[in-house]
């Protein structure tokens, strides 16, 4: 039961609606943070009922559409905690932005504590110029989703994103001589592979004496996966909801089925991974599925479209790499999680 006195955590969990991985990484961060006799006042704008699914919010919880609502909800129970959103940013010129520097300077006047835990930049290059402001940097804790990210800001720790936390226990995944699919989906908004990646795929298929099928994660993606379906002789399974507690089971359910999953959607990817399907990233961007399974010693089978036909060679001697990645990816987080956790439990009322 959450007492008069509980510990009140001011939580941003936005992000996109329609997209499964935002919800996931989001969860597996509000689950990190939660403990006895704490309270959650969470903001996140007007996400949809969808969205919302994903988060596996409680009674106890207090959802903001308003931030100014959401600032206001400070009282004097205990000291503050401010958890800045997990996922990517896009800084500009400076970071925080104006309204979120008055936001974390109001925690810290009433003695509270701000955390920064999974953030990664968007682009590496463009991020270099940015100058990352001594509220943010001087953070309880600021831990950065992938290396190049802590790199361009020269400050702060570095563990994987928060999606690695969730999934089935590596003792738990079928052998991959069970698993008997290869799944694949891709962003609707990059450009479409050509013939000879879709004949790279089929054959990755033969070689392994599996099935291939299409899939969507994010909403948007179901024509891509429809038009997939059809051009790699694919079946395309799709979910009985776009509500994400559906959309997820659906896709771990797949993946749990899955030798390997080849996308350039990232939490389509760490999902994958986590329920012991082996992620190869293939895409017209790759820089940014590189940085976040490269984190965890994932990267050898991420690249550029017409980078496929190496993979597909080295294939069979990366899939032991799977569970010992995962593992090591899981401890890094729980070990945050601990920091996560004395950090609170020490201003605790």
């Amino acid at each position: 039961m959450i007492g008069a006195t509980a510990q009140l955590v001011r939580i941003e969990l936005g992000g996109q609606d329609d997209n499964l991985g935002d919800s996931v990484l989001r969860r597996a961060y509000l689950q990190a943070l939660r403990g006895p006799n704490r309270r959650f006042h969470i903001v996140g704008g007007n996400q949809t009922s969808d969205y919302l699914a994903g988060l596996a919010l409680t009674e106890a919880d207090r959802w903001f559409t308003d931030r100014r609502q959401w600032m206001e909800s400070l009282d004097a129970a205990s000291p503050p905690v401010h958890a800045l959103n997990a996922g990517e940013i896009n800084p500009r010129k400076a970071f925080p932005t104006t309204f979120r520097h008055r936001e974390i300077a109001a925690t810290r006047d009433a003695g509270g504590v701000v955390l920064v835990a999974g953030v990664g930049v968007k682009d590496i290059e463009f991020s270099r110029n940015v100058k990352f402001m001594a509220p943010f940097r001087d953070a309880a804790i600021v831990s950065w989703r992938d290396s190049g990210s802590q790199a361009v800001a020269g400050f702060g720790e570095t563990n994987p994103d928060w999606a690695f936390l969730l999934g089935s226990r590596t003792s738990s995944w079928a052998p991959a001589a069970e698993r008997k699919i290869i799944a694949v989906t891709l962003r609707f908004d990059r450009p479409y592979p050509d013939a000879a990646w879709m004949a790279t795929v089929r054959r990755l298929a033969k070689q392994t004496s599996t099935q291939i099928v299409t899939f969507a994660q994010v909403a948007r993606d179901a024509p891509r996966a429809v038009r997939l379906a059809g051009d790699l002789g694919a079946v395309y399974l799709a979910a009985p909801s776009f509500a994400h507690d559906a959309l997820e089971a659906h896709v771990r359910d797949l993946f749990q089925r899955s030798l390997a999953v080849i996308s350039d959607r990232a939490h389509g990817l760490i999902i994958a991974a986590t329920e012991g399907a082996y992620p190869i990233g293939s895409g017209a961007n790759p820089d940014k599925l590189s940085r976040l399974l490269g984190e965890v010693g994932l990267g050898s089978l991420v690249g550029a479209y017409d980078a496929l036909p190496n993979f597909v060679e080295q294939f069979a001697d990366r899939l032991d790499d799977l569970a010992p990645a995962i593992n090591v990816a899981r401890d890094r987080l729980t070990n945050l999680t601990r920091k996560i956790q004395a950090i609170l439990d020490a201003i605790a009322p």
